[in-house]
């Protein structure tokens, strides 16, 4: 099982919503050079939906799920990630995305 660099469930918006974090590194590889799979999660409960979804796994590069469109995600490190993640989860409590 690959090394956890960071894994993190918490309920936000006044427990609404299931905010789910799980980043873990593993050997380097052709396919994934960055030796890095992630999977950063918001769940709205009331609605069972998956409102935003960023991963990365085998056979797929870096991408976004927003409200269930798939789009590329220009992945730069572990931080810009959890950023644009935490960017986009407020603009969904805003109720701007």
């Amino acid at each position: 099982m690959p090394p956890v660099i960071l894994e993190a469930r918490d309920l936000i918006g006044g427990g609404r919503y299931l905010q789910e974090v799980r980043v873990s590194s593993f050997s380097r590889t052709r396919e994934q050079p960055e030796g890095i799979r992630y999977s950063l999660c918001l769940v709205d409960l009331e609605s069972g939906d998956v409102l935003l979804l960023y991963d990365v796994h085998r056979g797929k590069s870096h991408h976004r799920h927003l409200r269930g469109k798939e789009t590329r995600y220009k992945f730069v490190n572990e931080v810009g990630l959890l950023d644009d993640f935490l960017r986009d989860v407020d603009l969904i409590l805003e109720g701007k995305l």
